[in-house]
């Protein structure tokens, strides 16, 4: 979910990597840690970052349409953790309100 404080001039996001492709990632690089433990690995952050701006700039985003900083996440958004609808909406409210201070600390800096 990307966020945009109303008082702040950049982007952040909260990312849900798959696990799969996280997993591979990991055997790819000789990584044998728990999908838990690789979404704190700035490595990780940093290579799907990429990815995210690459994706972003090839469907003609601007530079500050782009996140500027990201926090990866484990825990899917749901309708179990109230952070979706039962149509699979996101809860934009509830997600931010769920993540304050990955968001907070994400902000620090930035401006």
């Amino acid at each position: 979910m990307i966020y945009g404080h109303s008082l702040k001039s950049n982007l952040v996001a909260i990312v849900i990597p798959d696990e799969l492709a996280t997993a591979s990632w990991a055997e790819s690089k000789g990584i044998s840690e728990s999908y838990e433990e690789l979404c704190k690995r700035d490595d990780l952050k940093e290579e799907i970052m990429k990815q995210v701006n690459e994706k972003g700039r090839a469907g003609g985003l601007k530079s500050f349409e782009l996140a500027k900083k990201i926090h990866l996440s484990h825990d899917l958004f749901a309708v179990e953790n109230d952070l979706t609808t039962p149509t699979f909406k996101l809860k934009r409210h509830n997600i931010a309100k769920c993540y304050k201070e990955q968001i907070d600390s994400m902000y620090v800096g930035l401006d």
